[in-house]
């Protein structure tokens, strides 16, 4: 189990499809445990110093969750780099949807238009990443990342 999450947060390696679904269970439900202890802790009145304690290991777990999507990514066959496509570009064009719906006076003919392009371009890139980390097969064989993962 050590050496497991060693892995995950190494960025190295190859992960199949089922073993980058368990992950993802399992990082999602430590991700809420903890963020909703710390939430408890901050709403109960606790001190500050204690909800920040409590919601660290979230950002471990992120960490960790893109340091799994890394190798499932390094299965296809991909480099890191595809993680600026699936991970930050959808994050990007939904800010900038955001930022053109809010609206300035000088932005107001064209802004509706732009907004729209840029949340259905954000939710393309979403569902492309989707496919392409959760749902394809990996390469079979070696590929430049390394041998097929065993499990």
């Amino acid at each position: 189990m050590i050496q497991a999450i060693g892995d995950s947060l190494a960025f190295r390696g190859r992960l199949t499809r089922l073993g980058y679904w368990r992950w993802q269970v399992a990082l999602v439900v430590i991700m809420a445990a903890f963020a909703y202890g710390a939430i408890a802790v901050a709403m109960g009145g606790g001190p500050r110093w204690l909800s920040a304690l409590v919601f660290a290991p979230v950002a471990i777990a992120g960490i960790a969750a893109v340091g799994v999507i890394a190798r499932r990514l390094h299965d296809r066959g991909r480099g890191v780099g595809w993680l600026m496509a699936f991970l930050l570009t959808p994050w990007g064009l939904a800010a900038l949807s955001i930022w053109l719906t809010e609206g300035s006076a000088m932005l107001e003919h064209w802004a509706p238009p732009v907004s729209l392009a840029a949340a259905l371009l954000s939710f393309l890139f979403n569902v492309w990443g989707f496919v392409e980390i959760g749902v394809l097969r990996g390469q079979p064989g070696q590929n430049r990342f390394g041998p097929p993962p065993l499990r």
